[in-house]
């Protein structure tokens, strides 16, 4: 039940996850409100998760990963989509937005009674010579796919440099790899998956290396060199040594920031990384103006405070309330414990809370505990080691953290962490979980059981 009539108009910015669900949820809320999606984008509702699978050929029409179209949210939903039309500037003294429609070189003024900003994120583009030759790429929505998939299909590159070694970086790498490319990662970090415990980014290094996909950490880009406008080396310094690759494709996969240019002059408060910040309801620092998915903060569950936790399910569950309340509803958002997990390299690789190194910049006395338990029982054929680390507070005994990697199993796992998490639970208390137990599936005492029975041990041995 919604509780304000008094306003009729709500522009929502972005087409995909959040801008979506908070149209739609706004409309089933209520449904008398006059609803416009603009999208600077050509493409609406697709799973962006599932493009790098695409450029694989697991994936072999681009279509499989569109739910609805433009024209389904106005003759179902009542919902008008402008594809094509980006935000340049928000005037929320007279709540109206400047938008540029692509092909036109004017700009029209959409009014709004409240506003919801889930304009999302763009890769960020570094300052390295050579950076806008033709054959180097970002991934992050259709077009960069399309994009990425042509020019392998056209041009059958035999080497590819890979700038990035985090989830994406990883993923595009191994593709690669699988369609016969020769893959070398750069990563400036003195290790993979920079999110990780050294113990599971250890793991994924030596997977990489047993796929023959070179690895150079600690390295940095500092050049890119090009013959008619198409790269065909990569100059890459690595401590005092200066190595030239080469390539005839290089993927870009160095991070992200919120798209949020347009709002610079307006007083909505962003955070340190021009995020907007927003309350539990979503609200932005103007109450008519709300805020979510990749453009946004969320609260960590576990410190109370501000973060910039970028993922496809925190988008979704963002919109859909933001909608809710914009259109009149009382939702609360109760944040996120940063729950991720990945498949790379032939593994399972999840993470949940806070790793070691947050941890104590949040000021926790924290102990972390590693163990290695089999996926299920070893009387059975394929039965592999996880990897598994429990990070958590001494003095409370609180999970903080966990983190696993495996042939199998690890997601199961990692959610039943992340309930813990949100829930509060101890490592007593966790150790003790009535979890699921059949051969082929666990072992009598699961690995999420074991390494919690495991700190409490420590947490009894040892003084801290």
């Amino acid at each position: 039940m919604y509780t304000n009539n008094l306003f009729k108009n709500i522009l929502v910015i972005g087409g995909n996850d959040a801008g979506l669900a908070a149209a739609s949820q706004a409309k089933r809320v209520n449904p008398d409100l006059n609803i416009i999606v603009i999208e600077s984008g050509k493409y609406i509702s697709y799973g962006t998760c599932g493009l790098p699978y695409y450029v694989s050929g697991i994936i072999k029409n681009i279509e499989d990963l569109f739910v609805y179209s433009a024209e389904f949210f106005k003759k179902e939903r009542g919902i008008e989509i402008l594809t094509g039309h980006k935000a340049i500037e928000l005037d929320s003294s007279s709540k109206s937005v400047v938008v540029k429609k692509n092909s036109s070189p004017d700009t029209i003024n959409i009014d709004y009674d409240k506003l919801i900003i889930c304009s999302g994120a763009s890769p960020i583009t570094l300052n390295i010579p050579g950076i806008h030759s033709k054959n180097i790429f970002n991934f992050w929505n259709v077009e960069n796919t399309l994009d990425v998939k042509k020019y392998i299909d056209n041009n059958h590159p035999k080497k590819a440099v890979v700038v990035g070694g985090g989830s994406i970086g990883l993923l595009l790498a191994e593709i690669f790899n699988d369609l016969g490319i020769e893959v070398t990662v750069i990563e400036i970090a003195d290790f993979l998956l920079k999110e990780y415990e050294p113990e599971i980014s250890n793991i994924v290094l030596k997977n990489a290396n047993l796929k023959n996909i070179k690895v150079l950490l600690g390295s940095t880009v500092e050049k890119f060199l090009h013959d008619k406008n198409f790269v065909n080396l990569t100059s890459v310094k690595k401590g005092n040594e200066k190595i030239d690759i080469e390539t005839d494709l290089v993927l870009m996969s160095t991070g992200i920031r919120a798209n949020t240019g347009f709002i610079k002059n307006s007083s909505i408060e962003l955070s340190a990384n021009n995020s907007i910040k927003v309350n539990s309801k979503l609200q932005t620092s103007h109450l008519n103006i709300y805020a979510a998915g990749d453009c946004a903060t969320v609260k960590n569950r576990i410190t109370g405070k501000d973060d910039y936790v970028p993922t496809a399910s925190n988008a979704a569950k963002m919109g859909r309330i933001a909608g809710s309340n914009a259109a009149g509803g009382n939702e609360i958002f109760p944040g996120s414990v940063k729950t991720k997990v990945d498949n790379i390299f032939g593994l399972e690789i999840g993470k949940t809370g806070l790793n070691l190194k947050e941890a104590k910049q949040y000021g926790y006395n924290t102990i972390k505990v590693v163990g290695n338990y089999p996926s299920h029982a070893k009387y059975l054929p394929g039965a592999e080691n996880i990897t598994t680390i429990v990070i958590a507070d001494i003095k409370s005994r609180r999970v903080l953290g966990a983190q696993m990697v495996g042939k199998d199993g690890v997601g199961k796992r990692i959610d039943v962490f992340a309930t813990a998490i949100s829930s509060e639970l101890t490592v007593d208390e966790v150790y003790k979980l009535d979890l699921s137990y059949a051969p082929k599936v666990s072992t009598v005492w699961d690995p999420v059981n074991k390494i919690c029975g495991k700190a409490v041990l420590e947490l009894k041995n040892k003084k801290f």
